[in-house]
This record gives C-alpha cells, structure tokens and sequence, in this order.
C-alpha cells in the first residue's frame, strides 16, 4: 500500500519555489526595468536566505516563526464581511489593502486636486510605471534579505505623488489588513515622492482581519523621496493578531531642507521588526525619527533605524520608548553616521524602557559613529521599572495602584507622542495607547 506523504515547506524554500510561477502574473511583469529588478532581488534572496541571528543588524532577533511558519505568498485579498478600519476619523483618501492587494469597496480615493496623484503600485505599474521608476529601493547585503523577498514578490501598494508646493493638510489613511486564511505572506510597497516644497501627512496601519486570524505574514517597504524643502509627517502602527508576523522597512531619502518626522507604534504581532533606513542626500535636512513598543504575553518588538549623515548643517533627533510586561522582549538598535565631511551635524538619540515584570527583556545598542569634526552628538539608554516616588505620590492622594500606574505609563509615552505631532496623527496614536492600556494581558501565552 502506498502512503502518500505531505511535504510542509519552510517559507523561504516555499518562495523559492513559487517564484517562476508567479512572476508572470505580478503587476508591471511586462515593463521591461521591473522584470530586471525582480530577477535580481529573487536571486540576492536566493542566495542569502533569510536573515540570521550571525548577522550583526539581526543579533538579538530571530526569525524562527518566519521560517518554519511555511508561509506563502497570498492570494488575492478577499473583504472581510463588515471588518473594523482602523485609522484617523478624519483623512483625506482611505486605501484598504487586504492580504496585500486593494480593495475598492472598502477604500475612499476621491480627486485630491491638481498636482496630486494618488494611485496603488499595481495601477502605476499598468498606466504609468515611469512614475516610480527609480524609487524602488533594494536591499545591499545579506542582512536586508527580506526588503529583497519583498522587491521580488511585491504585488500592491499606496503611491503618492505631489508637485511642487502642494500642501495636504489632512492625513492619508493606508489600512492593511491580513485575514491569515491560507497562512498567507503579503508584500506590499508604499512608494511616496514629494516634489520641492510639498506637504503631506501619511498614516499606515497594519492589523488582522478580526480578533481570530490565523497566522499570517506581512512584509511591508515604504520609499519616500523628499525634495528640497518637502515635508512628510508619517506615522506606521503595528496592529496585527498575536500570531501574526510582521516586518516593515522605511527607505528614506531627505532632500536640501527636507523635513521627515516619523513614529513607529508596535502594539501587535508575536514578532515585529520594523526598521528605518534614513540617508541625508543634500545639506540642511532635518529628521525626527520617534516611536514605541507595548508589549505583554511573548511578544517580541524590534526597532532598528539607521541614519547617514553625509552632508552639513543636517538635524536628526531619535526618541523610542518602550514599555513592557510578562514575558515581552524589546530591541531597539539605532546607528547614527557621521561622513567626514558633514560638518555642523547636530544628532541626538535616546531610548528609554520600563519593564512591568521582571520577567520582561529590554536590549537597547545606541551607536554614533562620527568621522567629522566641528558636529553636535549625543546617544543614551535607560532600562527601569515605574518609578516608585511617583507611584507612591499618585496612590498617596487617592488613586487606586492599577490607576496610578496607567497614568505613569501613560504619561511616560505619551512625551514621545506628543514630541512628534500635537495634531489628528498625535490624537491616534494616543487613543492607541490608551486601548493597549484598556485590554486584558490575558496571561502568558505560549
């Protein structure tokens, strides 16, 4: 009698396989740069594997759940019936991505006015690919091996451009939502571009379809390019289900007196990474880089930035805070280069953790590396509990201990909040907080 055996693929062998596959059917497989583009990043991925702890960037996460989670890349997204959508009450446009690709009777993309294109990265690709060639980074080693997986797989996204002087006052709103229905791995690519002088707000969500998603993989690159003078206020929140796996890179490029304040919030996911990657490409730019993690059960949520400082007088100011209980592990890693040439750089990076069990993990590397003279640099860490004084004070005038301690955490991130925006994207971010605040731990989960 025969027995037929079922072969279960690691995610990377499961990719590997696939690719010739799918690559014919992927948006742009006909435009001749992309098609390069994919083949090469396929076969960086191929030769690289998926990041180890070995490498340096990748020493205190590790991507077990990646690899033997045998995910796939998705199928085409299906809506949820009736899904809750996350985001700003207020926004301008609202794009509604499910497993990786749009969904129209989900989104909101009204006319913007002249000089602003907004579109998604598979309609780009059919109607006018020239609109973001050039602005699809790739990875340049074996510790980027992922963003290369995402380049090789990408099948949507949000692109958003905007010609010189166009300001947008209200936020865009990018929701991503993951059903995990067939243990899915969805690759989606923002791509924003800012001409001279434009403005925008742009806030990406990442969260599952509902509270009993299965396992599912998301694996997000967002390039933005800012031109002299440009400005981009962009928040991301990590939503998703606790046995989701979510990966996300920022690709970053801050022209002459270019402006860009971000802020990462990870609150979902067993296992998140997301990282920044921030070049200043002429002198005078400015970046505030800002976010934090909230985590509890096993989760774990990993920061990583990096910024290179390569001409003068450009600013960069770095805050993460994060706070975190049970078993919940925490890494921030943030690198600050300083070319020798870049003279009059002023940096400042600082990451602070609380830890709400002794059982929690806080691993913080702040590093400078400066090769000019004449420059203004600073990094620092803390890892603690509560501060007892202040606990005591809030309970000594009435306040019950659970309530005390929520209005010191509270207040401990909601300083980073506030240092990057007081508008509608600050508002959200603190309601987040407050609902991390609102649910039950749940206990220790497995």
């Amino acid at each position: 009698m025969n027995t037929a055996v079922s072969e279960t693929l690691s995610t990377a062998d499961a990719h590997l396989r696939a690719f010739a596959t799918l690559a014919p059917d992927l948006p742009g497989s006909g435009v001749e740069w992309l098609a390069a583009l994919r083949r090469d990043a396929f076969k960086r991925f191929e030769d690289a594997g998926l990041p180890n702890r070995r490498l340096e960037a990748w020493k205190f996460t590790a991507l077990d759940l990646v690899q033997n989670g045998a995910f796939t890349p998705a199928a085409a997204g299906r809506a949820p019936e009736a899904p809750a959508l996350p985001g700003p009450e207020d926004w301008a446009a609202r794009l509604v991505f499910v497993d990786g690709r749009l969904i129209d009777g989900l989104s909101d993309i009204p006319a913007l006015g002249d000089g602003i294109i907004l579109t998604t990265l598979a309609r780009a690709l059919e109607h006018d690919p020239g609109l973001i060639q050039g602005h699809i980074s790739t990875a340049t080693d074996a510790a980027g091996a992922l963003w290369d997986l995402n380049a090789a797989f990408m099948a949507d996204g949000a692109v958003l451009h905007l010609a010189d002087g166009v300001r947008l006052e209200t936020p865009i709103s990018l929701v991503f939502l993951a059903t995990g229905a067939t243990g899915g791995a969805s690759h989606t690519r923002n791509i924003f571009t800012l001409a001279r002088g434009a403005e925008a707000q742009v806030i990406e969500t990442y969260a599952s379809a509902g509270p009993s998603a299965a396992p599912a993989f998301a694996n997000a690159v967002t390039d933005i390019a800012l031109a002299e003078g440009a400005a981009l206020t962009h928040a991301r929140v990590q939503d998703q289900g606790p046995a989701a796996v979510h990966t996300a890179r920022a690709v970053v490029d801050v022209g002459a007196e270019a402006r860009y304040a971000s802020f990462a919030l990870a609150l979902g996911a067993r296992l998140s990474r997301q990282e920044t990657d921030l070049a200043f490409s002429a002198p005078g730019g400015r970046a505030r880089l800002m976010g934090a993690y909230l985590g509890r059960g096993r989760q774990h949520l990993d920061h990583t930035t990096r910024v290179d400082h390569a001409y003068p007088n450009c600013e960069t100011e770095e805050l993460f805070k994060g706070v975190l209980d049970d078993h919940a592990h925490g890494v921030f890693q943030g690198l600050i280069r300083v070319a020798p040439k870049a003279i009059g750089t002023d940096a400042r990076q600082k990451n602070q953790a609380l830890l709400l069990s002794e059982r929690a993990v806080a691993d913080t590397k702040p590093e400078l590396e400066i090769l000019a003279d004449d420059v203004k640099c600073a990094h620092g860490a803390s890892v603690g509990d509560i501060d007892a004084d202040a606990l005591f004070y809030l309970m000594a005038r009435g306040l019950p201990e659970a309530e005390a301690r929520r209005l010191l955490i509270g207040g401990f991130v909601g300083e980073v909040i506030d240092r990057f925006d007081a508008g509608a994207l600050g508002e959200h971010l603190h309601h987040c907080v407050a609902r991390w605040q609102d649910e039950d731990a749940g206990g220790d989960d497995d």
